[in-house]
């Protein structure tokens, strides 16, 4: 009976302990523990489990020699998910018997470590810039026709605090919202570095299905174990071309109170300038 086609790469998920990660990379299992990095080919592993407490660890048994164990590896993580998946995709992928020698002999320890095209709106994004458009030309018509001067300049220059504050606010809620959906169902996965653009970088990682999608890397993104060819990304499995990087919990909580700031205080500052007008001369 012939043998399954084994495929060519695997989904490169990982896996977060404290202190340590494991991570998939082409046919191979990644693995950091205390300041080591080990690369262990799929070919070497005898099996995978999800262990300790909640099922959130994995356990790596490496194939052994003359019916003795070979070596085994524990990750302690924190999400029971990812654990699962991992132990999935390892046992899908390993093979049905021992290599020559054992596993142990297969273990590599690893030192330490185009241009995009431009974005088009979308049919939505386009009817909103337009409505703005005509309620922006609308209001000051308004203005000049039954206000005061200084109320048409308010509204003239009003329009620059609220376009900067929609522009420091804007993507961050899209970020916040995604963070808070991937958090509830995302899969996180390395991503590999795949080109720079600049001072922007680009970066690859494979999904479960083993299609291939590109992330332009947060600047604030760390590099896996201080390695920056490989930072942790984490993709919605029901649309895996959408991805966030992982990012420290202090720079999220920095970022929220500093666009929180910022951003509200700009758009009052244009809320007084543009919408209060109309609301004054609606009183008058």
């Amino acid at each position: 009976m012939p043998g399954r086609p084994e495929p060519a790469f695997l989904p490169s998920i990982t896996l977060r302990g404290y202190g340590d990660s494991i991570w998939l990379e082409g046919r191979a299992v990644l693995l950091e523990q205390n300041g080591t990095r080990r690369r262990i080919p799929i070919t070497a592993i005898e099996g995978a489990r999800a262990v300790g407490a909640g099922q959130r660890s994995v356990e790596i048994a490496l194939w052994g020699t003359d019916g003795a164990p070979g070596p085994v590896f524990v990750v302690e993580g924190r999400h029971a998910d990812q654990a699962e998946r991992l132990v999935e995709v390892i046992n899908r992928a390993r093979p049905q018997s021992a290599p020559p020698g054992g596993g142990a002999g297969l273990v590599e320890v690893l030192p330490d470590s185009s241009v995009p095209g431009r974005k088009r709106m979308s049919p939505r994004e386009r009817v909103a810039a337009l409505t703005a458009l005509i309620v922006y030309i609308g209001g000051a018509a308004s203005l000049a026709l039954f206000g005061e001067p200084v109320q048409v300049m308010m509204w003239v220059l009003g329009v620059m605090p609220v376009l900067l504050g929609l522009i420091i606010s804007g993507p961050a809620v899209v970020n916040a919202r995604d963070r808070l959906v991937l958090r509830k169902r995302g899969v996180a996965v390395v991503a590999l570095l795949d080109r720079d653009h600049g001072k922007r970088r680009f970066f690859k990682y494979t999904d479960l299905d083993g299609a291939v999608h590109e992330i332009q890397a947060d600047y604030a993104a760390r590099g896996l174990g201080g390695d920056p060819q490989r930072i942790n990304v984490v993709y919605d499995p029901h649309h895996p071309e959408k991805a966030v990087c992982t990012l420290e919990r202090s720079t999220l909580v920095f970022r929220t109170v500093g666009v929180g700031l910022l951003g509200g205080l700009l758009l009052s500052v244009g809320f007084l300038m543009m919408p209060f007008q109309l609301v004054l001369l609606a009183l008058s």
